[in-house]
């Protein structure tokens, strides 16, 4: 009983020593483990992101700001012990155009950790074009090259999302801008005059405008592309009408436009003219086209020489010069000027002669296929003989006559000089002898005494007379009622009333062939 008696006492000791060694484990505090580093995060708004951490115990995070929220829509959130990854969703409470910092702090049991720091990029800064258009280098705006005036400007608005300036020190060489606006406020839309500048004109550009926001060193760019000259386009500077040109008989000096009533005598330039030709990466091809007598020749094809020299530095700039005297009739001169792809197109690859490409089938005019915009010049080299063609008389609601100024006179109209050049003329070797022009208002009553010589150079009374409008100098205008009088070469005449419009007055003979030309200016 005795040896019992021990045993239990043994295990009763022994069971105490155990609950007091329980119990001091359970007193002993535990320290919490955090994230040896912060994570250290950069997102943009309406972003999600990720914190991952191990906890030891029943943790706690929390968010610094109101634009960092947890998985469950709040500031804070809370979960156990254990590996853990918590979603951090960024809004856009409070954004602006600078970076804002938010803390995620977390908390076991007394002890509180930063274990993130997320920074929220700003609200990017926006120039947005005028039908909302977004500008990126793969997708810039286009500023795309036209006739509509002789200096390529462009208009552009932008609607900016902060208080702007623009930055013309940032502009490309390329560009040049009118009159550029200093600063805006937010949402002010800023517009632009840009103009490219004839040195940039032919080829493709590349460059941004720079709009700062005013007081930060933040700006926003609008990339912006100029795609250059099409490869069928020229431009010419230099020349200012490709039409009426005039050169003196010595060779010496030239001019443009004619003496028509009232008008003061041109200004006579000495040779050479100067020119410049844009094309795309300059490439273009020169042509130098003279008459003599009713056929046109090219020069440099089977042997034929021009009386006229083209300068050309293969770089865009010309020069007509050497311009040889005149002891003959009147004679005219063409430059022409194609772009490389439209000659080759023309000539079918050089394979086609100029003389099958260029003139029509009779050599007596330019072809059909030679468009006018690349007629760069066209120009009559006055004769060394005096004209012996009668003038024209007109006389003005019954005035008394006066001779018509023998050519053509200030005639821009592109449409008006074809017409009156493929007119045939009884004498078409001298026609230019056979083109006067007048001036009258408008309204005014005419009589026209032409005095014209038919087909075999004898005088002759009126054949017939076409009177045509400017707006369609191809056809008769049967608006104007033409009367005519007179059979004998000395009284022939018609007359009519004339309109608010310009006219050509043509008149033929018994063979139907052009005799002479009046064109009647209405002022």
């Amino acid at each position: 009983m005795k040896y019992i008696n021990i045993l239990s006492k043994m295990w009763l000791i022994a069971v105490a020593a155990m609950v007091v060694a329980c119990s001091e484990d359970e007193g002993a505090p535990v320290t919490p483990s955090f994230p040896e580093e912060e994570q250290i995060l950069s997102v943009k708004a309406g972003e999600s992101v990720e914190i991952v951490f191990d906890a030891s115990m029943d943790w706690k995070l929390y968010s610094s700001t109101l634009w960092c929220r947890f998985s469950n829509g709040m500031t804070s959130i809370s979960g156990q012990a254990g590996k853990q990854a918590v979603q951090v969703s960024v809004n856009e409470d409070m954004l602006n155009y600078g970076e804002m910092q938010a803390e995620i702090t977390l908390k076991q049991g007394d002890v509180e950790k930063v274990i993130a720091k997320l920074t929220r990029q700003g609200e990017m800064l926006l120039a947005v074009g005028e039908e909302g258009e977004i500008f990126t280098e793969e997708s810039p705006l286009l500023l795309n090259f036209s006739r509509t005036s002789t200096t390529l400007s462009f208009t552009e608005s932008f609607t900016l999302n902060f208080p702007w300036e623009f930055d013309q020190a940032s502009l490309p060489e390329w560009l040049a801008v009118k009159n550029p606006p200093v600063k805006g406020g937010m949402h002010q839309k800023a517009e632009l005059t840009v103009e490219i500048t004839d040195d940039y004109l032919a080829n493709e550009w590349t460059g941004s405008f720079r709009f700062k926001m005013q007081g930060e060193d933040r700006y926003a760019d609008v990339p912006v592309k100029y795609t250059g000259l099409p490869a069928d386009e020229l431009v010419i500077r230099g020349i200012s009408t490709k039409w009426n040109w005039s050169v003196s008989t010595d060779g010496l000096q030239y001019w443009t436009g004619g003496l028509t009533e009232g008008d003061d005598e041109p200004e006579k330039l000495s040779f050479p003219l100067s020119f410049r030709v844009l094309a795309k990466n300059s490439e273009y091809v020169v042509k130098a086209v003279y008459q003599d007598g009713d056929y046109l020749w090219i020069d440099g094809v089977d042997g034929a020489k021009a009386f006229f020299d083209i300068k050309d530095d293969t770089h865009g700039n010309l020069e007509l010069c050497n311009v040889q005297e005149n002891t003959s009739a009147k004679r005219r001169g063409y430059i022409l000027v194609f772009p490389k792809s439209v000659y080759d197109e023309l000539s079918h690859g050089g394979t086609w002669s100029d003389m099958n490409t260029l003139l029509n089938s009779e050599g007596t005019d330019l072809s059909e296929d030679v468009s006018d915009e690349y007629i760069v010049m066209v120009f009559d080299q006055e004769s060394s003989q005096t004209s012996s063609v009668a003038p024209v008389k007109v006389n003005v609601n019954g005035e008394g006559d006066i001779e018509a100024t023998q050519g053509m006179g200030e005639i821009l109209n592109p449409d008006v000089l074809e017409a009156v050049n493929q007119l045939y003329f009884a004498d078409n070797e001298n026609k230019n002898d056979y083109i006067f022009n007048y001036s009258v208002s408008a309204k005014s009553e005419v009589i026209i005494t032409p005095y014209i010589k038919n087909y075999f150079g004898e005088n002759s009374p009126i054949g017939s007379c076409e009177v045509r409008s400017f707006s369609d100098p191809w056809s008769p205008d049967s608006s104007i009622a033409v009367s005519q009088e007179g059979d004998t070469y000395e009284n022939s005449n018609v007359y009519f009333q004339c309109g608010n419009e310009s006219l050509l007055v043509i008149f033929k003979d018994d063979f139907g062939m052009v005799c002479k030309v009046l064109i009647l200016n209405i002022q």
